[in-house]
């Protein structure tokens, strides 16, 4: 689908420029082609503009009192919420050298006052139609191309920054592994298309049973995880057997006959006493996933931590639902 059909109607663009008279003459030209103008007459206010507005693009003025053009640059790109907005740079009098530089330290245009409208226009849409080839290919390299849930890479991306949220708050953060039982069978049995079609319901269940700020990913196979960030565990737990009942009762029919469909889900939080990092929090999903495979499948299980003479029982298994 081109880039003009899918892109949105407006874009905001923030103007950094010490002289209000050229904020303002961009500003005119930018809504006269329906985009919003933002402005900041300096570095610090443009960082904080764009923290707080997270523009499309930024016009950059080399010249600033202060924090001059470079500086604003870097920490636009040092900070993670700015750090992928594009920026042109534009100076009255620039020379060979500034360009050069400007360019290397990652600025994707440099333009020279006075600022031809017809070419102002024209180098904005051509960096914002790259900006948004970018995100689109850096949303599919983290898209599970036949679910369309996140991918493994995604959930390692979105479980270190949940993972630091949660333990800024002081709140605690929920992670679900489950696997449909015996799915090799039905592959065997229907064919990979059919498997293929279960799995896509799957994900769709999934998607309904998650709450709003939840993340929900493919990891592999036919195993998927939900992400719950504010969820203790009796919440995950509820989760858990929330998507286990909704698969269990699932009426699928296959050549004529009745598919009985069931899932097993590993639950793990981060008030456990011996998760202390964002990977500890999956590997316990894991292993209580594991924990309920084994002890007989279609339930929900997490893992308790028991004082012992000597130490902690890490993986006593406790069944939520059978």
């Amino acid at each position: 689908m081109a880039y003009d059909s899918m892109r949105p109607a407006s874009h905001k663009i923030l103007v950094i420029d010490d002289v209000r008279l050229c904020r303002k003459t961009i500003g005119i030209q930018l809504r006269a082609e329906g985009s919003e103008a933002l402005e900041a007459a300096d570095g610090p206010a443009g960082l904080s503009v764009a923290i707080a507005e997270q523009p499309d693009l930024i016009l950059l003025d080399l010249r600033l009192p202060g924090w001059d053009g470079f500086e604003t640059l870097k920490r636009l790109q040092d900070h993670p919420r700015t750090r992928d907005i594009p920026v042109i740079l534009i100076s009255g009098s620039a020379s060979t050298g500034d360009k050069a530089r400007g360019l290397d330290e990652g600025a994707v245009d440099f333009m020279v006052k006075p600022l031809d409208p017809i070419e102002l226009r024209a180098r904005i849409r051509v960096a914002l139609r790259t900006k948004y080839l970018q995100d689109l290919l850096e949303q599919r390299a983290h898209l599970d191309g036949l679910t369309g849930l996140g991918n493994r890479h995604a959930l390692g991306e979105r479980l270190r920054v949940e993972w630091e949220i949660s333990r800024r708050r002081n709140s605690p953060l929920c992670l679900l592994i489950a696997d449909l039982d015996h799915f090799k069978s039905i592959n065997d049995t229907y064919g990979h298309t059919t498997g293929d079609a279960i799995l896509r319901h799957t994900a769709q269940l999934l998607r309904d049973v998650a709450r709003a700020g939840d993340f929900v990913a493919r990891y592999g196979g036919e195993e998927f995880v939900i992400l719950a960030p504010d969820c203790d565990l009796p919440g995950g737990l509820l989760l858990a057997e929330r998507f286990r009942r909704e698969v269990a009762e699932l009426d699928l029919c296959l050549e004529n006959q009745r598919l009985c469909l069931t899932t097993s889900v590993g639950v793990a939080c981060s008030d456990h006493p011996l998760v202390r990092e964002s990977d500890q929090i999956l590997a316990y999903a894991d292993r209580a996933l594991y924990e309920a495979k084994s002890s007989g499948r279609n339930r929900v299980a997490t893992i308790h931590a028991e004082n012992t003479p000597g130490q902690l029982r890490l993986f006593q298994c406790a069944n939520f639902s059978a």
